[in-house]
């Protein structure tokens, strides 16, 4: 069909949608149906079956196939290791000995670290065991929840072995980047992540945020005077069964990246992506049930309940991927929104603003509808044919003639998380609040004034690496990431130099 306005209406359907509804997923199906029928100009039935030959073709993708169950394993094994104790006893473990303050806050940061295969495993596990931890030393609940919730998603999307990247690389698969023609972009999603890690500022600036408040004991606004107010707090911690070991934990990580590492290795050229990923989570569970069977943790029975509350649990995360994709292939297919953005752009943006634009939208978004998940997998493909038609390319491409490629993905994924951080209404902010025992309200505002300079320091890296993209990749990386950090980092001095 030929460019115009109407391209823009399912995306906007969708958002306006979820704004009112905070229904995403019901908002999804709307747009796809919105989109179908301005695909076929009005006609209902040819709109149903195409929409019917959208969904065949997206679930016969085996890729896809093999990233749904990946979700599905990796959220059993979550299961298995809070079912066990595992986690939690782990947990106990690292957190046994700390008398101070800045002890049980270091804590706090590796055990992070250490569950960062998934935002929802880290929230859980770290908040609810490191809070009476932190009552014991006086450390501010609102300060706890800050360093939870900063090391969940944020880190989590840097990380190659965990759900978001798994999330990420579908949408990249869908969006046109592909080792085989005719895709648009010719490039393994693998390769094109791992290359955009650098560029998403958002993650690395607040990961480094929180280590320097940490450690030099960085204080102001709520927090500092919730830190002022805070009492000592002697709870009973040794409820636990302490029959664990910290190899119930180190195991499954070990076994899942060693999995993908050797396998990507043997297969070459990454070409069985997905399917490694699905061999070496199924590994890290098939051991991880042995040895909990082992141990008599758990018993034969319980194994499918434990499988089907992994299948519950991710459910509603495969169903918004699906129909996120399935929407944004009508948007680049038939409806060809990238093509239109860029042409109402050109002329009028000049490309080095690209980055920043997209970080703000992305932002935006997911402020207004809680999804990170739903943000990229939403503007992925838009941003993808927007940059072919930006840059006046004739498909397929590759990496070497779209340099902006990573930048501009950078920003979208930074946008994604730093939105899904800070909004109000996002699933992992109410997590947060209630493994760490506050109010989610609460929780968002006095984080907010911890955010906030990373957010100033991830504009200000967009604007920097915009003019140096066809610079180099890694000069571009190193000076756009070293404005922001300075920028972040002047910003932390004033507001607790200024601090009441």
């Amino acid at each position: 069909m030929p460019l115009t306005w109407l391209s823009l209406v399912p995306p906007l359907i969708v958002i306006g949608s979820v704004y009112f509804t905070h229904q995403l997923n019901i908002s999804l199906v709307v747009g796809i149906l919105s989109a179908a029928l301005i695909a076929t100009q009005g006609g209902v039935i040819p709109a149903l079956l195409l929409s019917e030959q959208k969904f065949v073709t997206h679930f016969s993708d085996w890729d896809n196939i093999y990233m749904y169950l990946l979700l599905v394993v990796m959220s059993s094994l979550i299961i298995l290791l809070t079912v066990t104790g595992a986690a939690a006893g782990c947990a106990q473990i690292i957190g046994k000995k700390m008398r101070t303050k800045r002890s049980v806050e270091c804590s706090t940061i590796m055990l992070s670290f250490l569950l960062s295969i998934d935002d929802y495993l880290s929230i859980l596990t770290v908040g609810f065991v490191m809070k009476p931890i932190a009552d014991r030393v006086a450390v501010a609940r609102t300060k706890i929840a800050y360093i939870v919730h900063a090391l969940a998603g944020p880190l989590v999307i840097i990380m190659p072995i965990s759900t978001w990247a798994a999330a990420i690389l579908v949408q990249l698969d869908n969006a046109g980047i592909h080792l085989n023609a005719p895709h648009k972009i010719i490039a393994d999603p693998l390769s094109v992540y791992l290359k955009t890690i650098p560029f998403i500022f958002y993650s690395l600036l607040v990961v480094g945020s929180v280590c320097c408040v940490v450690i030099f004991r960085v204080a102001y606004g709520l927090i500092a005077r919730d830190e002022h107010n805070a009492i000592a707090v002697d709870e009973h911690t040794d409820n636990l069964n302490h029959n664990h070991s910290l190899l119930e934990l180190l195991m499954p990580l070990m076994i899942f990246i060693g999995g993908i590492f050797i396998g990507v290795l043997y297969a070459g050229n990454h070409h069985h992506t997905f399917l490694i990923f699905l061999l070496s989570g199924l590994s890290a569970l098939i051991v991880s049930i042995c040895f909990a069977l082992y141990k008599h943790m758990i018993s034969l029975v319980q194994i499918p309940a434990l499988i089907y509350e992994g299948a519950v649990v991710m459910r509603s995360s495969i169903m918004m991927v699906a129909f996120a994709s399935i929407l944004g292939s009508f948007l680049r297919i038939e409806l060809q929104t990238g093509s239109y953005v860029a042409y109402l752009l050109l002329g009028t943006l000049s490309l080095w603003l690209v980055p920043v634009m997209l970080f703000i939208v992305s932002l935006i978004i997911t402020l207004t509808t809680g999804s990170a998940w739903g943000t990229f997998s939403l503007l992925i493909p838009i941003m993808t044919q927007m940059l072919i038609a930006l840059l006046q390319l004739e498909t397929p491409v590759t990496l070497d003639q779209i340099p902006l490629l990573f930048p501009a993905l950078g920003a979208v994924l930074s946008g994604a998380a730093c939105g899904n951080h800070v909004s109000p209404i996002a699933e992992t902010t109410i997590m947060t609040a209630t493994s760490t025992g506050i109010e989610p309200l609460q929780h968002a505002k006095s984080q907010f004034y911890y955010v906030a300079p990373v957010m100033v320091g991830t504009l200000a890296s967009f604007f920097v690496v915009g003019l140096l993209y066809n610079s180099g990749f890694y000069k571009s990386f190193v000076v756009s990431f070293g404005v922001g950090a300075a920028v972040s980092g002047l910003m932390f001095i004033a507001a607790n130099y200024w601090k009441k």
